[in-house]
């Protein structure tokens, strides 16, 4: 294997490692990138902020897949920084990056105010360890095609910080970060609540047409490489795949629908629909806290509310730290969000089943 290649397959592994994974939810996220990978550390690292992006494998319990325990990873990694000059104001979980269809917008513009410049890539694999540092272009695709990427990977997390740190120390740079916080910080993540959130469905879904939204294909750029257009043309491949299951799913649903391609929220305004199916995909803890759901920190496990035709319902415990979906409603015009009952589960076609099959029931009473 040529270094270009195993440079190439770490760094995806870094930028692209949310994108990968997010094949079983219905989320819009940029498009792969080209990068230039570079030994050399660029001077913004000791200069300008920097945001840590941590992803850790997922942990499996009783056949439950669970957020990792990436926390641990960002505590070692924050006491290299300090000693290095890093600025690593705070560090986020790259599920978060996902969590909603406009994440990656709100986070775009949260580091472009707390005056990021360089985002780093913490990643935990099976094999070792990598740590990518790339520039922040202020936008949603968080970074542009040909940037400079500085990549370093090993089996050993020690080993990934401390070449970091010779590499710092080996461009004898100027520090200029005076105020580094002493422990790590984390990002609280954004909001999807723009307006108001009510725990229900609204009555006139019985005489509106619901806009369901396709899951997103990648485009590919014009100077993407044959490996990459390769990458994208599989990944959409099962995509493809994602949305012809979809189509299935909602045949159930009880009233009228419609599906479209991913659009904005403006777009969706001048087409005239009042109403679009909407997901979130994460913790099950820092969804239920995103949608006014009560968390209890003494809590270890979650209720789902599973219908059970035909007006019947079960209950499901599924743990605070599994990765679960939940779909909810979008009032396009009022800008509120429909929850209903929180029948989140672990894969995106059990949520959505569960929420069509509160819908029904309800359907049904009113007959």
């Amino acid at each position: 294997m040529s270094r270009r290649t195993f440079l190439r397959q770490h760094l995806l592994a870094a930028i692209s490692i949310f994108q990968l994974l997010i094949v079983n939810a219905q989320i819009p996220l940029p498009d792969f990138r080209d990068l230039v990978y570079s030994k050399e550390i660029s001077s913004a690292l000791v200069k300008e902020r920097s945001m840590v992006i941590v992803h850790v494998p997922d942990e499996t319990k009783d056949g439950v897949r669970l957020v990792g325990d990436w926390q641990a990873i960002a505590e070692k990694a924050h006491k290299a920084f300090v000693t290095m000059g890093v600025d690593a104001i705070a560090y986020i979980n790259h599920y978060d990056l996902s969590v909603s269809p406009n994440a990656l917008s709100e986070y775009s513009e949260l580091f472009t105010r707390r005056k990021v410049k360089n985002l780093i890539f913490l990643i935990e694999e099976r094999k070792g360890y990598s740590l990518s540092i790339v520039p922040f272009n202020n936008k949603p695709t968080l970074m542009d095609n040909g940037s400079v990427a500085f990549q370093i990977s090993d089996s050993d997390l020690y080993s990934v910080l401390l070449q970091t740190g010779i590499e710092i120390r080996r461009a004898d740079f100027e520090n200029e970060n005076y105020l580094i916080p002493a422990k790590p910080n984390y990002e609280a993540g954004i909001s999807i609540v723009e307006k108001a959130v009510l725990q229900n469905y609204p009555g006139i879904l019985r005489r509106t047409k619901l806009s369901v939204e396709r899951f997103a294909e990648f485009t590919v750029p014009k100077e993407a490489s044959a490996e990459t257009q390769k990458e994208i043309a599989e990944h959409n491949q099962l995509i493809q795949e994602q949305n012809e299951e979809l189509a299935e799913l909602t045949k159930r649903y009880p009233y009228e629908f419609e599906l479209i391609d991913p659009m904005s929220d403006e777009d969706l305004l001048r087409s005239r629909r009042q109403f679009v199916l909407r997901s979130v995909r994460g913790k099950a803890a820092t969804l239920r806290s995103l949608l006014d759901f009560t968390v209890r920190e003494e809590e270890t496990d979650f209720v789902s509310l599973i219908p059970i035709m035909p007006d019947q319902t079960k209950a499901k415990p599924i743990s605070r730290d599994a990765l679960v979906y939940k779909f909810y409603v979008r009032q396009n015009i009022s800008k509120n969000i429909h929850i209903g009952e929180w029948d989140a589960d672990l894969s995106w076609q059990d949520a959505l089943s569960n929420m069509i099959g509160h819908l029904i029931q309800e359907h049904t009473v009113d007959q």
